[in-house]
């Protein structure tokens, strides 16, 4: 496992920082699906939002790795309506075989959000987001690739006064982002993009 860290000419003082290795699982023989689907992850965090908002990223970034998927809206009202399915956290209920026909796809990303979190604490201030992403054939329900990733971005101060003024800012970010949808949003796009860098080229 090979580790990055990324120290930025911004003050106070920020790095960056994230664990990054090859995919957990590729299947010897793969071939992309010619049309997928990414399906509403199961969220192990403490964060409503968080699950929603790494999937439409995940969304607007497969094309970048030759995948076109169904748009979320379509998916969720698929699921909804044919499965009785809203969260995640039900996916399991139903075998992909039966997932694939009712959406017409022949794969199907799976995702588990595992950490979606800001803690402003003034001194050390940790944003961290990390997923396990799953990507499945319809036909045969077998996993084709598997990949999981982080990415931290802590900030720290070594001053009292800098600790002091720097907790108002963070707490402020942190309600103006959860207004604007964007939070953690930034964390999330690398931790992606880590995790799509091992995933095939579909053409």
């Amino acid at each position: 496992m090979k580790c990055l860290f990324r120290k930025t000419s911004l003050l106070p003082l920020l790095f960056l920082a994230a664990c990054a290795s090859g995919p957990k699982y590729l299947v010897k023989d793969f071939r992309p699906p010619s049309k997928v689907a990414v399906l509403p992850f199961s969220n192990l965090t403490n964060d409503v939002g968080g699950p929603e908002t790494v999937r439409k990223l995940l969304i607007e970034l497969l094309p970048s790795r030759g995948y076109l998927p169904l748009d979320g809206e379509t998916v969720d009202n698929v699921l909804r309506e044919e499965f009785g399915i809203t969260e995640g956290g039900q996916l399991g209920s139903v075998s992909k075989e039966d997932l694939g026909k009712a959406l017409g796809v022949d794969g199907l990303f799976y995702g588990d959000l595992l950490t979606f979190i800001d803690i402003p604490l003034g001194f050390a201030r940790r944003r961290s987001v990390k997923a396990n992403l799953k990507l499945f054939r319809t036909d045969s329900g077998e996993l084709l690739w598997e990949d999981e990733k982080g990415w931290t971005n802590p900030e720290i101060h070594l001053s009292v006064k800098e600790a002091r003024d720097a907790v108002i800012r963070q707490v402020a970010e942190r309600q103006i982002e959860k207004m604007r949808g964007t939070f953690l949003k930034e964390e999330s796009l690398v931790m992606l993009r880590l995790a799509l860098k091992n995933l095939p080229l579909a053409r």
